[in-house]
C-alpha cells in the first residue's frame, strides 16, 4: 500500500506537467477553428503528436530510473523495491498516454467534449478491468500484486491509444486534419505549443505540490484534523472537477471567438462562464454552512460520539472552504479565460505567489502562532486564493481591452 502510494503520488506529480503541456494543444486549435484554418489545425494537430512523443522519451527514461531515488530520499530499500516493477509497468504505457491527451486536446479544440467524455469513461473501465483482474489474478491473467496495477494502466491506455487513433482516423469529422500528418514539412508550432503549454504544466505540479504539504502540515497537528481535512479536500476536489470543465469550456469557446476576430463575444464568453461557476459554487457554500451533516455522513456515522472531534473539525473547514472555493472558481475561470489569451506565465507566477509565497506561510502563522489551527491554515488558502483571483481579474482586463483596441 505504502509503495503503490509514494509510486500514485509521484506519477501524478511529474505527469500533470506533461498534461499541462499538452493542454496547449486545444488553445492553439480552438483559435485555428475560429478562423477556420483547417490546415492550420492539420498542422497544431501534426506538431502535438510529435510533441507527444518527445516528452515521452525523458518521461521514459525517469519512471524507469526513479526507485533508487527513493532510497536518496531516505526511504527504505523495502519500499523502494516494491515499488521498481510498479514503476517499470507504469513506464511501458507513457507513450500510449501521452498520445491519447494529445488526441484528446485535439477534439477538445473543436469543442467536441461529449466524445472526450465517452472515450474517459471507457478508459476508466479498462483500466479497472486490467488492473484488477493482474492484481489478484482474474480472469486467467497472472496475479501479479501492485506491478499488477501498473501493467492494467498500461495495457488500458495501449488499447486506447489503438481505439481513439482509429477512430479520429475514419471518422469524417476528423480525417481531414490528418493529411499533413504523414507529410515531411517542418513543424511549425512546437515551440509554441511549449510556450503556451509548460507553464500550465509547472503551476499544476505547484499547486498539488502546495495540496501535499497542506495534508503534511495538517497530520503534524493532530490525526482527527487529518481526517477532517481529508473529508473536506474530498468534495472540493469534486467540485473543483466541474469548474475546471467550465474553464476548458471557456478556453475553447474564447478561442474560437477569438479566431473569429469575435473579441467582445470572447469577453461575454468568460463572463458567462464565471457567473456559471460561481452560481454552482454558491449551491454548494449553502450546504457547507446550512447541512454540513448530509455530506458528512457519507463518510463517517455522525451519530457515533467517537467521531464528534472529526466532525467538528470538519464543519469549521466546511465554512472556511465555502468561501475559499467561491474565490477559487473564479480564479479557475480566469484562468481558463487567460489560457484562450495564451497568458499563462503571468498565471503561473501568480499562482506561485498565491499558494506558496501566500496561502501558505499566512496559513501556517495562522494555525500556529495564533492557534487557528485547520481553519487557520484554509483561511490562509482563502486569501491566497483572493489575493490570485484580484490579479487574474486585473489581468483579463488588461489583456481583453488591448484586443479590442
Amino acid at each position: 500500500m505504502a509503495a503503490g502510494a509514494l509510486v500514485s503520488w509521484l506519477f501524478g506529480v511529474f505527469v500533470v506537467i506533461i498534461y499541462g503541456t499538452l493542454g496547449s494543444i486545444n488553445v492553439l486549435i480552438a483559435h485555428m477553428h475560429g478562423a477556420q484554418d483547417r490546415h492550420g489545425v492539420a498542422k497544431v494537430v501534426r506538431d502535438g503528436l510529435l510533441l507527444a512523443v518527445l516528452l515521452s522519451i525523458p518521461a521514459i527514461f525517469l519512471f524507469w530510473n526513479m526507485a533508487p531515488l527513493f532510497l536518496f530520499f531516505g526511504q527504505k530499500p523495502s519500499l523502494a523495491l516494491l515499488a521498481e516493477p510498479y514503476l517499470h509497468a507504469l513506464t511501458w504505457g507513457l507513450l500510449p498516454t501521452f498520445i491519447v491527451v494529445a488526441l484528446f486536446e485535439f477534439i477538445i479544440g473543436l469543442g467536441h467534449g461529449r466524445v472526450v467524455m465517452l472515450f474517459t469513461s471507457l478508459s476508466v473501465l479498462l483500466a479497472l478491468f486490467f488492473s484488477f483482474s493482474l492484481i489478484f489474478g482474474q480472469f486467467g491473467m497472472p496475479a501479479l500484486g501492485i506491478a499488477g496495477a501498473g501493467w492494467g494502466t498500461t495495457i488500458s491506455y495501449w488499447i486506447m491509444a489503438f481505439i481513439l487513433s482509429t477512430y479520429v482516423l475514419v471518422n469524417k469529422r476528423y480525417q481531414v486534419y490528418f493529411s499533413p500528418v504523414f507529410t515531411r514539412e517542418k513543424p511549425a508550432f512546437i515551440w509554441e505549443l511549449l510556450k503556451v503549454g509548460f507553464p500550465m504544466g509547472v503551476m499544476y505540479c505547484f499547486e498539488v505540490g502546495f495540496f501535499f504539504a497542506l495534508t503534511l502540515i495538517m497530520g503534524s497537528l493532530s490525526p482527527q484534523l487529518l481526517a477532517a481535512n481529508q473529508i473536506a479536500l474530498q468534495y472540493m476536489g469534486t467540485l473543483m472537477s466541474v469548474i475546471f470543465s467550465v474553464a476548458q469550456a471557456v478556453t475553447v469557446r474564447m478561442g474560437h471567438l477569438i479566431g473569429a476576430n469575435e473579441i467582445v463575444a470572447a469577453k461575454h464568453a468568460n463572463y458567462a462562464g464565471l457567473c456559471l461557476s460561481v452560481s454552482f459554487m454558491s449551491l454548494f457554500a449553502i450546504i457547507y454552512w446550512l447541512w454540513p451533516d448530509l455530506l458528512i455522513a457519507i463518510d463517517l456515522d455522525v451519530k457515533n460520539p467517537q467521531n464528534a472531534l472529526i466532525i467538528n473539525y470538519t464543519k469549521q473547514l466546511f465554512a472556511v472552504s465555502a468561501v475559499f472555493q467561491l474565490l477559487e472558481a473564479t480564479r479557475i475561470t480566469l484562468f481558463g479565460a487567460l489560457r484562450a489569451l495564451k497568458d499563462t506565465h503571468f498565471t503561473l507566477i501568480t499562482s506561485i505567489i498565491s499558494f506558496w509565497g501566500i496561502a501558505l506561510p499566512v496559513g501556517y502563522l495562522l494555525a500556529t502562532r495564533f492557534n487557528f489551527g485547520g481553519v487557520g491554515l484554509w483561511s490562509g488558502m482563502a486569501i491566497g486564493a483572493g489575493f490570485s483571483m484580484s490579479l487574474l481579474l486585473w489581468r483579463f482586463n488588461k489583456k481583453i481591452k488591448v484586443r479590442m483596441a
